[in-house]
Formats: structure tokens, C-alpha cells, sequence
């Protein structure tokens, strides 16, 4: 079975070339006005599925797929040789109701992070929850739309500069010792997040970091152009809180997770909130065969820079969507200046009721190492509507 999935992947990855299709709401993140846009022209129901691995033991994209869905049950595979170990999954959920011109659409993402580092022992086990609600204009060939977000760390543990910097971030600041550190998006579901998730929902609602999307794209499917600002800073959170800490953590190989991970102290609390760069974004699809989508991405502040190329098209009219698009990021942090490649490619199947897409994910420092197995991810998207 591991086998056939595993084949079945990468064929999709060789049938690609060339975004996601440009015009849906699955790239609202590049320009929210783009939730606006879909088959399905009443209501909208999607999830979307990011399971990412980093690891520098294999050497071939099968394998690398194969840990990536199925993990390492049994040790089968031997990441002794890796230095860095880390397991990055999203789980991001949007409905959307069109009345007329008018488009409502609530999101919801949970993000979880683990990463270890077994030279330095620096590490980073977080679990994030962001909140949206969208509310936009769809015309015969434009659509325009802003999108009002709430971001909490549920926790966030990091140890850094060989435990120079160790610190706890967290939202819950009465719950540290109850929180859920050895927590699995994947394997243990929503429920052991809380006992009742309308603390979160709690959360996000009157203590989160909020910002703001706005968008405007312009033009009938292909062609079109769209320009965008993201994470304009609206308003600081409330109750988000720093301590110094130390850990007792225990990574497993078998599942790419912490399983054990117990607080053991903390102290010199400080209020928290900072925002992410405001970025403007911008767009065009250009129908020469295929039909590709040139995209920027740009952050004054701090001169934070993304740039990218896509491709796609949809095969027998729309119901075969195919693509692949490579992108380079340079993002100033506090520390250093990261700069690295993506590459994304799959293919989706659309039948207006619903649509259910499959793609392989790389990052690279160099684009010329994106295929080497040692970052990848699976992502799924999925929506019914009407």
C-alpha cells in the first residue's frame, strides 16, 4: 500500500508543470480577494492538509514521501545521520457564502511545530492557532476583499545560540503546566489541544494579534492582475506572555515529534506582542499555453522580498487542474538573513460539486537541491460547495 501512495505522488509531481490555480481560494494568502473566486458559486466548504518534514539521512523523494505520510513506525528508516530533525503540520479550515456580489467567508488554521537539532540541542515545539473573517465583493470580472485576522501562540518553546536564548511564549499563561507540549496535529486530533476548544476560540477572539488583509484582483480568469497588502497591524494582543525557562525534552525518530516534553521551570514574565511586516503583494496571469502566474511579494519594513513563478492549466474544461511554481524567498530576522528556494507542483481533480488537489513541496538554499529528499512536504486541499 506505502508503495502505490508513494507512486501515486510522484506521478502527479512528473505530470506537473506548472500554481495551484491561480483564480481559487486556495492561494488567499497571496491575495485575499482570491477567496472570492471558485467553481462554486454559493457556498464553499475546504480544508487543507500541510504535513512537512526536514531531515538529512535519505536521499531520494520516495523515501522522503514515505516518512512524510506514514512517519518511521518501527524505525524502518535510519535518521542517525541526520543532524537536524522536524516535523511542520497545518490544518486550515474555510467556509464561504456568496449572496449576490456579496462573498462572507470565516477561516481557521492550527499549526504545529517541532524541530530539534541534535548537535547544538537547540530546538522549537510550538503550537499556533490563527482566526479569520473575510468579507468581499465578486463582479462578473473582479473581486475585491479584506480579511480581518487573530493570531495566538498556544505555546511556543524554543532554545536557540547553544541555550544562550530559552523561552516560552504562550496565550495560556494560567495553563503552562497543563498545556499539551507533546501534542500531534496529526496523530492525536483536535480534542487533546483543549477540553473545550471555545477557550481558544476565546482566545483568539478577545487576546490574539490582529491584522489585516486587503485585496483587489481585476479581470475575467485569465487574463487578470491583482495587487494585495498583508498583515497590516490593527491591534497588539492581550495577555500574550514571555518567560525564561528550561525544558526536559525527549525527540522521537519514530514519529519526528517531541513525545516527552515536561516544563520543569519558568520565571521573569513580560508582556508580548509583536507584528509581522506588512507586506504588498502583486500578480498577473498571462495565458501563453500554459497559463502562468508571475508573482512579488514585498515587506518595506524590512526590505523582507519573495518572488515567483507559476504555471498551470486546466485540462478538460477545468476538470483536471494541474501545476508547479518555484519561488525565492530573502527574509531578514533578528539573527541572520535567510534566503532559500520552494518548489510546488501537483494536480487536482474538479467536478463543481466538489475538487480534491495533491501536491509535493521542496525547500532548497539552493534551487539546484530542491529535489534532493531532506525538505518536503504533502499538502491536500479538499471542498465541497455549490
Amino acid at each position: 500500500m506505502k508503495k502505490i501512495l508513494i507512486a501515486l505522488v510522484l506521478s502527479l509531481v512528473v505530470l506537473s508543470f506548472a500554481q495551484i490555480d491561480a483564480l481559487s481560494p486556495w492561494n488567499k494568502d497571496l491575495n485575499p480577494a482570491l477567496v472570492s473566486w471558485s467553481v462554486r458559486g454559493f457556498i464553499d466548504l475546504g480544508i487543507e492538509l500541510k504535513t512537512g518534514l526536514v531531515q538529512e539521512s535519505l536521499k531520494s523523494l520516495d523515501k522522503a514521501i514515505d516518512l512524510n505520510l506514514f512517519g518511521n513506525e518501527g524505525n524502518y528508516y535510519d535518521l542517525s545521520s541526520s543532524e537536524v530533525l522536524g516535523r511542520n503540520v497545518s490544518f486550515d479550515m474555510f467556509a464561504k457564502l456568496k449572496l449576490g456580489s456579496f462573498v462572507l467567508a470565516p477561516e481557521f488554521t492550527i499549526q504545529n511545530i517541532d524541530k530539534h537539532n541534535f548537535e547544538t540541542l537547540d530546538f522549537r515545539n510550538a503550537l499556533l492557532a490563527r482566526g479569520g473573517l473575510h468579507i468581499g465583493l465578486k463582479g462578473e470580472d473582479f473581486s475585491f476583499g479584506g480579511t480581518i485576522k487573530s493570531y495566538i501562540p498556544v505555546f511556543d518553546v524554543v532554545r536557540r545560540n547553544n541555550g544562550e536564548e530559552y523561552f516560552l511564549i504562550t496565550a495560556f499563561p494560567n495553563e503552562i503546566n497543563n498545556l499539551p507540549y507533546d501534542y500531534s496535529l496529526l496523530y492525536d486530533g483536535p480534542n487533546k489541544i483543549f477540553n473545550e476548544m471555545d477557550m481558544l476560540m476565546d482566545k483568539l477572539l478577545n487576546n490574539g494579534i490582529i491584522t489585516l488583509d486587503v485585496g483587489f484582483v481585476a479581470g475575467k480568469d485569465y487574463p487578470a492582475i491583482g495587487f494585495g497588502v498583508k498583515d497590516i497591524p490593527i491591534a497588539q494582543g492581550i495577555g500574550i506572555y514571555k518567560y525564561d525557562t528550561f525544558a526536559e525534552v525527549h525527540y522521537s525518530t519514530e514519529t519526528l515529534e517531541f513525545n516527552d516534553f515536561v516544563i520543569a521551570n519558568y520565571s521573569n514574565d513580560q508582556m508580548v506582542s509583536r507584528f509581522a511586516p506588512w507586506k504588498m503583494t502583486f500578480f498577473i496571469t498571462l495565458p501563453i499555453l500554459l497559463d502562468f502566474v508571475p508573482s512579488i511579494e514585498y515587506a518595506p519594513e524590512t526590505e523582507d522580498f519573495v518572488w515567483g513563478i507559476a504555471a498551470g492549466k486546466r485540462l478538460f474544461w477545468g476538470f483536471l487542474p494541474f501545476w508547479a511554481e518555484i519561488k525565492n524567498y530573502n527574509i531578514n530576522t533578528d539573527y541572520d538573513v535567510l534566503n532559500y528556494w520552494t518548489f510546488n507542483g501537483g494536480i487536482g481533480v474538479n467536478v463543481y460539486l466538489g475538487e480534491i488537489h495533491a501536491s509535493l513541496s521542496t525547500e532548497a538554499l539552493e534551487p539546484e537541491n530542491l529535489f534532493n529528499a531532506r525538505n518536503t512536504a504533502i499538502n491536500v486541499n479538499m471542498a465541497i460547495g455549490f
